[in-house]
């Protein structure tokens, strides 16, 4: 079953990253990060009332928690920036690389072993995301978009492993989201108040905010209750539904280089999977 919930969430993030790009044109693109986390969180309010997974944290616990909403800020800064300079598809690519650190990490923080065929893939995996993509991203240089990309990896892989570990120590998947997605969002809006964010606005917010606070619950689960690695090549093939969508909305041929790296990107993951 938590292979269902995985697809299902690649669906829902791939709508609302599509929809992130939308936003950005017609709003200022840092004010709207830190509403849409915090609506996030709203909107995760129904599943916590069916739920009523809720528990008192230990401090190591809150902790991690601070930590997970801090990355997740992060992660976000990394998305947006991105998605301003070029396509919402593009965007996705680098957070493909998410399975390999869950793979280098594993090790030390879910105390899973590593087999050398898998470290092969990784490498593999690393050349086919990062370089036909180096130079697509608008305005920025090869070198930082190497390191955006790779930085958005990282921050994937450790944000998933978090999961997994406070969601088996105890803590509630609906604890754990509304929590991490309301510190991202005051981190946002404590640096980028929204100030030039109109009330109409608001409405279209909520529309990418239910798609993405879905995904991350459905997601929240999967890790739950299967495998890390498994559920992270599942979600890496959210590039190639954006593509998708992007096509069908646009009525255009996307990147022939950003299709390529997203097979590219999905097949190494495949082959991670079963490694």
């Amino acid at each position: 079953m938590y292979l269902l919930f995985a697809f299902i969430s690649a669906f829902s993030t791939a709508l609302g990253t599509f929809l992130t790009r939308s936003l950005i044109q017609k709003l200022p693109a840092f004010q709207i990060v830190g509403p849409l986390f915090l609506l996030n969180a709203v909107a995760a309010i129904p599943f916590a009332v069916i739920r009523q997974d809720w528990v008192a944290l230990t401090a190591v616990q809150l902790l991690e928690i601070v930590l997970l909403g801090a990355l997740t800020a992060l992660g976000g800064a990394v998305v947006f920036i991105i998605i301003k300079k070029s396509s919402a598809s593009l965007s996705i690519v680098g957070s493909a690389l998410s399975p390999a650190m869950v793979l280098i990490l594993s090790p030390i923080f879910l105390k899973v072993g590593v087999r050398p065929i898998q470290l092969v893939v990784v490498a593999i995996l690393v050349m086919a995301s990062l370089f036909p993509i180096r130079k697509l991203v608008l305005g920025i240089n090869s070198n930082l978009t190497f390191l955006l990309m790779l930085a958005q990896g990282v921050n994937v892989g450790i944000v998933a492993i978090l999961i997994s570990r406070l969601s088996h120590s105890g803590v509630g998947i609906t604890q754990l989201l509304i929590i991490q997605q309301i510190i991202a969002g005051l981190i946002f809006a404590a640096i980028f108040w929204p100030k030039d964010v109109p009330i109409r606005s608001y409405p279209l917010l909520i529309k990418r905010s239910a798609f993405m606070s879905f995904g991350w619950f459905l997601s929240f689960i999967a890790i739950h209750r299967g495998s890390v690695l498994v559920v992270q090549s599942i979600l890496s093939v959210i590039p190639l539904m954006i593509v998708a969508l992007e096509t069908f909305v646009y009525k255009k041929r996307p990147s022939l280089t950003v299709v390529i790296s997203s097979i590219a990107v999905i097949a190494c993951i495949t082959a991670l999977s079963v490694a």
